[in-house]
């Protein structure tokens, strides 16, 4: 079966469905394109590829992206590969791809995909009845019965697969006062493939949380007569495998009746047996039902499968219902004997249950009993009150029966509550069909021989298959635990009994062996060294001692015949997400930290660990996650939590089938201490209104300071209210409620939910009176707001700009990359599916400026160029921006266009906002342990220590990959020297992952004195990430040891902690080139190999280097894995670049290297004005030696004609010279009147000379020249070029 959803696009219309799933919100993905369905390739397929699926098809939230095995090749077209959508797509086929039939998918698998679903009915027996609930986003809230109709309750029932409504319920109880109801009605008209797609309105007035929840069953059941259902006919059941005939063997009226109760159709005549049989159908289902008829659904009815032989071919049961006729009130049934076929016998009569006297009861008024309830045969008739005494009227006395009637009361008695006896004369009665179950030991109540009786003779139970489904069946209705194991070794079993059955194969829905498949009862089922010895693992029996009371005191276990203590390290944790309140779920051994696997694990599951950890409520959960070795040890139980268990270790678990957990991936739990949100105006919830969250203390409103327009559109869209049109500040604002929440959300506007979005508390000042967060959405979740033009075509400026975005949509996004922070880094920008850049040409702190405050990130610090934080990819979508600084959006300033460019990605452009923050511990020789310091508004600044308990100190030394906890040391020694003190009274909750979460005091330079300046320790190491004090550049991780200079030498690079070398494999120039430039040294000379600067020491960190000559950084390169070599250090590789250049020369005529370079035409001019400049410097400097001569003129300063200022060093590619290479150049004639001298930068700026060579080495100069005895003026040029006179 599938199930499609029809959207149309570019005049045809692609479809999407889902098959071969368990519904129609999960399975394989299937695309209708060109008359032909088609799948989609798995390569890359992720949750956010799920995520567009579920959305389009109406089905809730994505659980996982699955795979599914390819079927023979070419049987379907595969439409779509390499998706890779954003996850907000209105259609899977507007997700970038490789495009449609375009594919390269052999070594792939078809994409599927497993949808929360929207809606589910839950507390009713199975999944066609209960209360109504939809997502709402990863957590299910019940809907109102304000205006719920049944053409509602028909389009869930029908979604769900489970035939048509036969009942609604309003005025439900919630299960809490303070239960949050789902905020909109439904008005369904009955035609919506689903329940997302009916029309929905805000809850009037605010009535919704005042009125009851709403209850809907649906007809999993119906009656068929050629081919439609009504209410006669053969009956069927709706389970997971699709709708099933039931077998006529054991259908009896009282089963009849329940049937056309349920129906609405009335009460029984008759059960004609196959009376309506038609051929092809699937194997009749075997599964006996027990009713007493007063059952108001099929499903209460007790349940036997049990030794139940294959049904007859054709004996299908059938029922003729009466249609609206009256019905017998009277019911029977047997109570207190611990199974629906013994016990006492009791009828319902007149509104009350009353008992049977045993004057005259014997075998034949037992037998009519046991048939009436479909139990067999009696067995025994009781009396004496055999099953205890009743209580109310006792109906009927001296019954005569002949045993052939169909009801007991039909048999021939004194009359309605005629009788001269008491409730200890009470009859009873055991049939052939009851059942009960034990395990033989002499000294063991968990384990044993294990016997079932059957026709009032017990007997043994045969071990093949039985597996693990099967014993935990078998030990939870022995009240002896959750699973258990069989016992080969036990010596074969003396004496004789019957071997009742075999072949039993439990369910996972089956909660009593009775409702298990098995072979038919035998009296021989097998032999004797078959029977089946079981041993149960009991749940471990828990007190609490020495706490003053039963509900407190020191947690104890009964375990192997002795009480023991817990272990305080708990049963779960959520490990390797950053904190204690995200991460690999894992539980404790008694050995160490195992996995849990992820089958079946569900989101109540995930509530429940986040609750026992003090981490508010799941959030998220991520399935089948690799394990971090193939070979790790797996948690051997699946947890099947029902929500409200108060921890982990109380949830019901089944053993894995067949040991197939060490075979499955983990899984992976998000807690959040924000679950959900809210817009309320007048009391009720609405598409729009002020913003409030709910946390473990309640709903709390948010401050509207750093609220924007990309944090409204995350909240529009979570809510299903369509997009934002504006952010009013405390326009709902709501006198009296609690403190405003001061943490402040920083959205871009693509996440699914607000608390995915980067969250910061620290230095966060308190709200201002009434200052609340508000927001207006269009209203409806398909509704499209026209697309919003750019600014810069209209005159009219930012203010037209302004209220044009308000009735707009903007799916343009905004992010900073690469900085280490949502407030630094490369500008990046979302148009047309595609991430891009923006090029620094006129970037300057005013486009900076609407960059940070577009983003809540303050104002704009530095405006950066030239790839600072690394160079892009993708487009370049804006150059040559002029912002005013006022624009609201980036893309509202004026440019050149989008994608009208002449740069590339070296100049891509960046930011650092006045809220960019980051982290460091300064210690001279530790990495995780010294002073805290913040980096705040542009400059570093310690952290005050107060209060900062432990959980702050986890926050901390986690964030900075130092372990898990932390100490303060408050005996080091008062810090010398001036630096601002940030911050103080940081209080970081569990579910913080990191600093900038945590609620604090507001920022402040001088928040607390020296003395209470934070020293940590923390408890773990970790190799130094920087040579120095952190955080460091790439060019601080690299350096020349062993040259003539700190421009040549053997390269050493830094990596976990120390130096190491590089080998000379595959040396090059190229490679040089990358390490002269990182440096700062210009360009490489040569590249010598074979130690050629002497061997170093340590690890040969890198091999194999091969660039290309353009990276920034050495790092950029590809490589061989770090610390992977086959070299010793005799093959330590080094570079001289053109800044090592020796200034003493001999009287050669060549250098021992050529410049490397190109004759590009930069270069070529370079050479020119080059050659020109250097002919006026001759000059100059023959004017300059001629006045010294004849004038001896005093300066003010010392002159040197090549010297450089003290302290600076520059550098022929920093100034825009980018594509400007060092090239040979000819030899020069030398000019009259130059004398044989070269000229060398001194320390101090002095000046001093040599004759002993013929080279000149004109580099980047800073010319003084003294004139008259006015001073002097500058010329300063930067050029480099060698040549001869």
């Amino acid at each position: 079966q599938c199930h499609y959803l029809t959207s149309s696009i570019w005049g045809e219309s692609p479809q999407l469905r889902l098959v071969d799933g368990s519904s129609r919100c999960a399975g394989k993905v299937e695309i209708l394109h060109q008359h032909s369905w088609g799948t989609v390739c798995g390569d890359s397929w992720d949750l956010k590829d799920s995520q567009v699926v579920c959305r389009q098809m109406g089905c809730g939230e994505a659980f996982n992206a699955w795979l599914y095995a390819q079927v023979e090749e070419g049987s379907r077209p595969i439409w779509l590969t390499q998706l890779a959508c954003t996850g907000e797509e209105a259609y899977l086929w507007n997700c970038p791809s490789l495009g449609w039939g375009k594919n390269k998918c052999e070594p792939y698998d078809d994409a599927g995909v497993i949808c929360s679903g929207f809606v589910h009915l839950v507390g009713g027996h199975g999944p066609c009845s209960g209360r109504v609930e939809v997502n709402s986003g990863g957590e299910w809230i019940p809907v109102s019965d304000g205006n719920f109709t049944l053409s509602t309750a028909q389009v869930i029932c029908a979604e769900l697969g489970c035939g048509k409504a036969a009942s609604v319920l309003g005025n439900l109880p919630f299960r809490e006062d303070s239960e949050q109801v789902w905020a909109e009605e439904f008005q369904c008209e009955g035609q919506e493939p689903g329940l997302w797609f009916c029309p929905r309105v805000p809850c009037p007035g605010g009535s919704c949380p005042q009125r009851g929840a709403v209850q809907v069953v649906c007809s999993d059941i119906r009656l068929m007569k050629n081919g439609s259902s009504q209410c006669e006919g053969q009956v069927e059941m709706k389970t997971s495998g699709g709708w099933r005939t039931l077998c006529a063997s054991h259908w009896n009226m009282a089963n009849a009746n329940v049937v056309c109760r349920h129906l609405g159709c009335g009460v029984a005549i008759s059960t004609p047996k196959g009376a309506y049989f038609v051929e092809g159908g699937d194997e009749i289902w075997r599964d006996r039902f027990h009713c007493s008829g007063s059952e108001s659904f099929l499903w209460n009815c007790p349940v036997t499968a049990l030794g139940v032989p294959a049904c007859a071919h054709g004996n299908t049961a059938s029922v003729v219902c009466s249609g609206k006729r009256g019905q017998d009130s009277r019911q029977l049934r047997l109570v207190d004997g611990g199974s629906h076929c013994a016990g006492r016998v009791e009828i319902l009569l007149q509104g009350s249950w009353g008992s049977i006297c045993d004057d005259s009861w014997d075998l034949r008024d037992a037998h009519v009993v046991c048939r009436q309830l479909g139990c067999g045969v009696a067995l025994e008739a009781t009396i004496s009150a055999h099953f205890g005494e009743g209580s109310g009227p006792i109906w009927l006395d001296k019954l005569n029966c002949t045993g052939e009637e169909t009801h007991v009361w039909q048999c021939p008695s004194q009359g309605w509550g005629q009788h001269n006896c008491s409730h200890k004369d009470d009859a009873g009665v055991i049939c052939s069909e009851f059942l009960a179950l034990r395990l033989v030991s002499e000294d063991q109540e968990c384990a044993g021989w294990l016997e079932v009786f059957y026709n009032n003779t017990w007997g043994s139970v045969c071990h093949s298959p039985m597996e693990a489904v099967t014993l935990s069946v078998i030990c939870r209705q022995l009240g002896c635990g959750d699973s258990g194991t069989l016992n080969f070794l036990v010596p074969l079993r003396k004496g004789s009994r019957p071997s009742w059955v075999d072949g039993i194969r439990c369910r996972e829905t089956d909660i009593s062996l009775w409702q298990c498949p098995s072979d038919p009862w035998k009296h021989q089922s097998c032999s004797a060294k078959e029977e089946a010895h079981i041993t149960c693992t009991g749940t471990p029996q828990v007190r609490l001692v020495d706490g003053g009371s039963r509900c407190a005191g020191r947690v104890e276990i009964f375990q192997k015949n002795s009480w023991g203590t817990i272990c305080d390290q708990g049963f779960v944790r959520l490990d390797g997400g950053g904190g204690p309140c995200s991460g690999r779920v894992e539980v404790n051994s008694g050995g160490g930290w195992i996995p849990v696997p992820y089958r079946n694990f569900t989101l109540p599951t995930a509530q429940v660990i986040c609750a026992e950890l003090g981490c508010g409520k799941a959030a998220s959960f991520l399935l089948d996650l690799p394990l971090r070795e193939a070979s790790e040890q797996v948690w051997a139980e699946e947890f099947q939590c029902k929500g409200w268990e108060p921890e982990l270790w109380f949830c019901p678990r089944v053993p894995c089938p067949a040991g197939s957990c060490q075979h499955r991936g983990a899984v992976q739990v998000v807690c959040s201490e924000y679950t959900e949100v809210r817009l309320m105006k007048n009391g009720s919830s609405q598409c729009e209104g002020q913003v409030e969250m709910k946390t473990s203390g309640g709903w709390i409103t948010l401050c509207a300071s750093h609220w924007n327009m990309a944090n409204a559109n995350v909240v529009c869209r979570q809510l299903g209210c369509g997009v934002a049109i504006s952010t009013p500040k405390g326009e709902y604002f709501v006198e009296g409620g609690d403190e405003i929440w001061r943490d402040q959300f920083h959205c871009s506007g693509s996440e699914s939910f607000l608390w995915n979005c980067p969250v910061t508390a620290l230095g966060v000042p308190a709200c201002a009176h009434g200052n609340t967060a508000s927001v207006v959405c269009s209203g409806n979740q398909t509704q499209l707001l026209p697309q919003c033009n750019d600014s810069w075509s209209d005159p009219a400026g930012s203010t037209a700009s302004e209220s044009h975005t308000a009735n707009c949509s903007d799916s343009r996004q905004l992010r900073l990359v690469d900085g280490g922070s949502h407030c630094a880094g490369r500008v990046e920008i979302l148009q047309q599916g595609s991430w891009g850049s923006i090029c620094d040409d006129s970037w300057d702190l005013s486009d900076a400026h609407v960059v940070c405050r577009q983003l809540g990130c303050g104002v704009a610090l530095e405006a950066t160029i030239s790839a600072h934080f690394g160079e892009g990819s993708g487009p370049i979508w804006l150059d040559e921006l002029n912002c005013t600084g006022e624009e609201a959006y980036v893309w509202q300033c004026p440019s050149q266009g989008w994608g009208q460019h002449n740069c590339r990605h070296k100049e891509d452009a960046g930011v650092i906002c006045s809220e960019f923050l980051a982290l460091r511990l300064v210690s001279e020789d530790q990495e995780c342990a010294g002073w805290l310091e913040v980096f705040y508004n542009n400059t570093w600044g310690s952290v005050c220590h107060s209060p900062m308990e432990a959980v702050t100190l986890s926050v901390i030394c986690r964030q900075l990959g130092c372990g898990n906890s932390g100490i303060l040391n408050s005996s080091v020694p008062l810090r010398e020297g001036s630096r601002p003190r940030w911050v103080d009274g940081i209080q970081c909750r569990k579910t913080d992952t990191s600093l900038w979460q945590c609620p604090s005091d507001p920022w402040k330079q001088r928040s607390c004195s020296a003395k209470e300046e934070a020293y940590i320790m923390c408890s773990g190491n970790r190799p130094k990430s920087c040579p120095a004090t952190a955080p460091c550049t790439d060019k601080e991780k690299l350096r020349l040891r062993g040259g003539d200079s700190e421009c040549s030498g053997r390269v050493e690079v830094w990596h976990e902690g120390t130096w190491g070398t590089v080998c000379d494999d595959s040396w090059s120039l190229a490679e040089a080139e990358v390490v002269c430039q990182q440096l700062g040294c210009g360009s490489a000379l040569e590249a010598p190999g074979e130690a050629a600067f002497g061997p170093g020491n340590g690890s040969i960190w890198l091999d194999e280097v091969q660039c290309r000559g353009r990276e920034p950084s050495l790092w950029a390169c590809a490589a061989a894995p770090w610390g992977q070599s086959d070299c010793k250090h005799e093959e330590d590789a080094g570079v001289r670049c053109s800044d090592s250049w020796p200034f003493s020369f001999s009287g050669t005529s060549s250098a021992s290297a050529p410049v490397p370079g190109i004759f590009s035409l930069p270069g070529i001019l370079c050479m020119i004005l080059g050659a020109l400049l250097f002919l006026v410097l001759i000059i100059l400097g023959t004017q300059l030696l001629r006045w010294r001569a004849k004038h001896q003129v005093s300066c003010s300063s010392t002159y040197s004609l090549f010297s450089e200022p003290a302290g600076q060093h520059a550098d022929a590619t920093s100034n825009s010279y980018d594509d400007v290479e060092e090239l040979p150049v000819s030899e020069i004639p030398s000019s009259p009147g130059m004398k044989e001298k070269t000229f060398f930068p001194e320390e101090g700026g002095g000046a001093r000379y040599s004759q002993t060579g013929m080279w000149i080495a004109l580099f980047p100069v800073v010319l003084h020249y003294c004139h008259g005895k006015d001073g002097f003026g500058h010329v300063k040029e930067p050029f480099s070029f060698i040549t001869r006179i």
